[in-house]
């Protein structure tokens, strides 16, 4: 005989039907690909291209990366990708890696091994269509641990060189000390990425040019939970 028909679905609650003026709320809160624009201006030998930089790389390296609002997209104009990717690799490059105790470490380990294969699989998937840049390896310093027995992680800096036309730099999330460089030709390009990420919890603008902050902010900000 046919299997019997499913049950009905159960009615809708009449809270948000009968008193429309007082909606139940809801609130949610997921991980995200947090974007941070760097504006046409704030070429290399700016304080703003400097400030950018010495941000990107506490946000990742802060809690070993692991955090809701980490710096994920690092959407920078195309004429400078290099600069920025270049800059960045400098300052990645003096984390000092281990025993978070001490005073001239950076950078503890990741939240447990588990947590290290999981970010090094997202990686890969990042790598499909993005270069590592810095990073990626298993062959580096650390203070006063075992790089064996802790959930230790290198710093890990992608450049996508079309990411209009990318979806993993966009939607994986690797949830440690990695971010991806993605270069834009002009501001409709950077709106645009900062769209493609779905909406996120934080986004950020470091430039000194209030005409484009003013179009970046308008058309960015309804993406994400906070503009800074």
């Amino acid at each position: 005989p046919p299997p019997p028909p499913p049950p009905p679905p159960p009615p809708l609650h009449p809270s948000p039907t009968r008193r429309s003026s007082d909606l139940v709320a809801f609130t949610a809160e997921t991980d995200s690909l947090n974007m941070s624009i760097l504006g046409p201006d704030a070429t290399p030998g700016t304080e703003e291209f400097d400030l950018y930089i010495k941000e990107v790389r506490n946000e990742m390296v802060a809690k070993a990366g692991q955090k809701c609002t980490a710096i994920r997209r690092i959407i920078a104009p195309a004429s400078i990708a290099g600069d920025v990717v270049k800059a960045l690799s400098t300052a990645l490059g003096e984390v000092r890696i281990g025993n978070p105790g001490l005073k001239e470490v950076d950078m503890g380990a990741l939240a447990s091994q588990g947590q290290r294969d999981e970010v090094r699989e997202r990686i890969a998937d990042l790598a499909t269509e993005a270069e590592i840049v810095f990073g990626g390896s298993d062959d580096f310093e650390v203070v006063d641990a075992d790089s064996k027995k802790g959930a230790f992680f290198m710093p890990t800096l992608l450049h996508c060189d079309k990411p209009l036309s990318s979806k993993a730099v966009h939607s994986v999330e690797a949830f440690g000390p990695v971010s991806t460089v993605l270069p834009y030709d002009n501001l409709d390009e950077a709106i645009e990425l900062a769209k493609l990420g779905g909406g996120s919890l934080a986004g950020s603008i470091v430039s000194s040019d209030n005409e484009a902050v003013r179009k970046l902010v308008i058309g960015t900000a309804a993406f994400h939970g906070r503009m800074v």
